[in-house]
């Protein structure tokens, strides 16, 4: 799509220019502007805007990249350009952005004519001073270059295969998705050419036929597929393999198909007749590689068993075998057909086809998951957490591009003319980029994924904790590193006082009398652990070997006080002040997997989900006041009101049981004959919500067991939560129902997880799924914002800062901050 009338550089670097072109000529129409006008703007054009930066071609290029990165975003939600256009230029060249980068050499922050920061702020002043819609900042850098010659080709899941086609001009991928698995790509302009619809399993193998026109691909789903790559038809399937295919390879004269799968075997399929020609046998665990000599004579293939194996392609036999010392997922023959190379444990293996001798090894400088050969003296590898191109006379490296492990497998391909490599990713982004390519600055968050967060909501921090330690990110979104004596907790869930004075953590310490498990408490302003909470377990209740037993804590609503476990069915209280016991409370020897005090800090509760038992214990006496069965398996099934002494709890038998705790006084509603496996009492005690296994929400007076209403639920509820008039559920089919608390008349959907506590009581509140997150105001169903990755974990701090984990990204970190439209709502 053309534009409507022609831009130039001074007015396609005005925000309100580009709104409008979005709005008229859509996301493709907006890139055409930018690519006209990038054509016809020499090289030494600027433009001084008025209060504003100086702009020249490149701002238009990074302007395009922008635009291009987030346009499936832009599409959905074209009101979120200048968000998305600021969240990428703010950190692109600004001083501050260094820190967070690795660089090779200079980065965009160290140009002289840096500008496109003050660029997004010129934008962002103009915005305020005339109003604007509620937005998302993001607080640290996103994902995605702005410059250089990378390309990424998004997909909706894990990529695990690519290849390019013998000109070099088109890739092909295989990925986890469901159908839409196999496609093609156009690597001059980064656009899908086919999708291939068919596998029903992840595409773990995919090559291209010698003279382009078929694709072959092969799946978990046990079996190989042939395509007609101008149509995307099938023409093959050979189904019914032993195993998952982990490999295929075309003959040099486009006859023949290998297919090496996990149940041991390679088999040959005539690609004119679709018959199986022959089985090679000999391989002692599962084939992982397979690839033909440039002669059509030999097949070699890799395995499990830690071989390398030649086959005679016209007879099946064994011609040679080679040890290696580990499992070959990779093998490949030079071009000219007299070499022979694999990834072996710490280097390369090759071997000279005339005797199938293995000559000295290529050291290299990783441990290699992929071998190609780059003409007749070169190989291009994957190592964890690098691209190389070797030498193979001497083994140097002659080119290497580092990229930031993400802990999953990743695949590999180099073009045959040698200009472009692909590099596949769990995120299902496929990096594409030219190898003579300057390489850009690495994201240094893109190498320390965050595995879990921790924090309150509404809270003033959050800890991200990795895997190589933790980050503690404050209310106002600045980010910093404790001392490294703060990081023993591993991944141990952390517990954040109401106060947010301290936290507390399981650790393990070997005594001379052997393992002894404790809570570590943790002074959050001085960022350092304080006492360390600990005893010798009780006799006959030591869980010292029960390694996988995750402990389980939590302080009283005024922060004075820790409850928590580091031993079977024994819960003990201390003091946080000094660190002194005040009850050691005895339960059932088994595992506790629940410990909580009532809101008003009366009362410890704690549940065994082995055992479905709930115990109730007086915190000033230790007195036990009640023992009883309950359901806390696949949830909890209990609540406490906030405001009165009053709790609820659910019963597989269908049951809920209600307890005013000061008088003692017990009501046992039948309320299904299905499990009761969720229950939520309104702030004031007086109703109580109750889910149960037969797709039902049902509405109880609390103090009478009066039913005022039963609510049919299209999918199973297990969780609910109500306020003000309207009563809000979340279910197994990933959707968040509104509901009428007087009537129980359905109100509203929405598609995603929202947590009902958090609709109903927080300030700030996010729906998330698969698509772009959506972000909310407190039981409004309409959003206040969206941000365009999809999230898997979320913390809303006080003030509207997010603390988040990617899911389209995963384990990303993300420091958002949710500004509210400017002036007023």
């Amino acid at each position: 799509m053309r534009p409507s009338m022609p831009h130039d550089l001074a007015s396609l670097t005005e925000l309100s220019t580009l709104e409008s072109l979005l709005a008229a000529e859509g996301v493709d129409g907006l890139l055409a502007a930018l690519d006209d006008a990038l054509a016809r703007t020499p090289a030494d054009t600027r433009v001084l805007h008025e209060d504003g930066p100086t702009v020249g071609p490149q701002t238009l290029g990074v302007l395009r990249k922008a635009v291009a990165l987030d346009a499936d975003f832009l599409r959905e939600h074209p009101e979120t350009l200048f968000q998305c256009l600021y969240n990428r230029l703010r950190w692109y060249d600004a001083p501050d952005a260094a820190p967070h980068y690795a660089t090779t050499g200079q980065g965009p922050w160290d140009d002289p004519e840096a500008h496109l920061y003050q660029l997004a702020a010129w934008w962002r002043r103009q915005r305020e001073a005339s109003g604007g819609a509620a937005w998302v900042e993001s607080l640290l850098p996103l994902r995605g270059a702005l410059d250089g010659a990378d390309t990424y080709l998004w997909h909706e899941a894990h990529v695990l295969c690519a290849a390019f086609d013998a000109t070099g001009t088109r890739l092909a991928t295989g990925s986890h998705e469901d159908g839409d698995n196999v496609q093609v790509w156009d690597v001059a302009t980064g656009q899908r050419l086919q999708t291939m619809e068919g596998h029903e399993g992840e595409v773990r193998g995919i090559a291209w036929s010698p003279d382009g026109k078929r694709l072959a691909s092969g799946s978990r789903d046990h079996d190989a597929r042939v395509w007609d790559v101008e149509t995307g038809e099938q023409l093959h399937v050979f189904g019914r393999q032993e195993g998952q295919v982990t490999s295929v390879a075309f003959s040099p004269d486009g006859t023949l198909l290998a297919v090496g799968n996990l149940g041991w075997r390679i088999h040959l399929y005539d690609l004119d007749t679709g018959e199986k020609v022959r089985t090679l046998k000999g391989h002692q665990q599962s084939v992982l590689s397979v690839a033909f000599h440039p002669s059509g004579r030999w097949l070699v293939s890799g395995a499990s068993d830690d071989t390398v194996r030649v086959w005679d392609v016209s007879t099946g036999e064994q011609v040679a075998r080679l040890d290696a010392q580990r499992s070959v997922s990779t093998v490949a023959f030079s071009p000219d057909g007299e070499w022979l190379a694999w990834a072996d444990l710490d280097d390369v293996g090759v071997a000279e086809t005339k005797t199938w001798q293995r000559v000295r090894g290529l050291q290299g400088q990783s441990r290699y998951s992929h071998v190609q050969w780059l003409g007749t003296s070169r190989l291009g590898l994957l190592g964890y957490d690098r691209l190389e191109v070797l030498d193979v006379k001497d083994g140097a490296t002659v080119w290497s591009r580092p990229y930031s492990s993400d802990g999953h497998e990743r695949g590999a391909a180099f073009s045959p003319d040698l200009r472009h490599f692909a590099l596949t990713a769990v995120d299902g982004g496929v990096l594409m980029s030219r190898l003579d390519a300057p390489i850009p600055p690495r994201l240094l968050s893109e190498q320390h994924r965050v595995k879990q967060l921790w924090g309150r909501a509404e809270g003033t921090l959050a800890v991200a904790k990795r895997m190589d330690g933790m980050l503690v990110i404050d209310a106002q979104g600045r980010v910093r590193e404790p001392p490294r004596d703060a990081h023993d907790s591993g991944l141990h869930p952390w517990n954040l006082s109401p106060n947010e004075a301290w936290a507390a953590y399981p650790v393990t310490r070997y005594l001379d009398d052997g393992w002894r498990r404790g809570i570590q408490l943790f002074d959050v302003a001085r960022m350092t652990p304080t006492t360390e909470l600990t005893d010798k377990p009780l006799e006959g209740r030591d869980a010292s070997r029960k390694m996988t037993m995750e402990q389980v804590m939590t302080f009283s609503p005024d922060s004075t006080l820790l409850a928590g476990t580091f031993e079977l069915g024994v819960v003990r209280v201390w003091r946080v002040a000094d660190g002194r016991l005040l009850h050691t409370l005895k339960g059932p020897e088994a595992v506790v997997t629940m410990v909580e005090f009532t809101p008003d800090g009366a009362h410890v509760v704690s549940g065994y989900e082995a055992l479905s038992r709930l115990q109730v214990h007086d915190v000033k006496t230790g007195r036990l006041v009640l023992d009883t069965q309950a359901l806390m398996k696949p949830a909890v099934a209990y609540t406490a009101a906030e405001r009165v002494p009053r709790i609820a709890v659910g019963r597989a038998t269908g049951e809920l049981e209600l307890l005013d705790l000061p008088a003692g006084f017990r009501r046992v509603l039948q309320v299904s004959e299905e499990p009761v496996i969720a229950a939520r009492f309104s702030a004031d005690g007086s109703r109580v919500a109750v889910c149960t296994l037969d797709d039902r929400v049902r509405l109880y007076e609390a103090d009478t067991g009066r039913r005022l209403y039963e609510v049919p639920h299209p999918a199973l509820p297990f969780e609910v939560a109500m306020e003000g008039d309207v009563l809000v559920t979340r279910s197994d089919d990933q959707k968040t129902r509104f509901f009428d608390l007087a009537t129980g008349a359905p109100r509203e959907v929405l598609d995603g997880n929202a947590p009902p506590d958090e609709v109903t009581r927080r300030a700030y509140w996010e729906v998330l799924g698969d698509a772009p997150v959506a972000f909310h105001r407190r039981l409004d169903t309409t959003p206040l914002a969206h941000f365009h990755d999809s999230l898997e974990e979320t913390l809303i701090l006080r003030d509207g800062i997010v603390v988040a984990r990617g899911l389209t990204v995963p384990d990303f970190l993300y420091v958002l901050k949710l500004h509210d439209p400017t002036g007023g709502a």
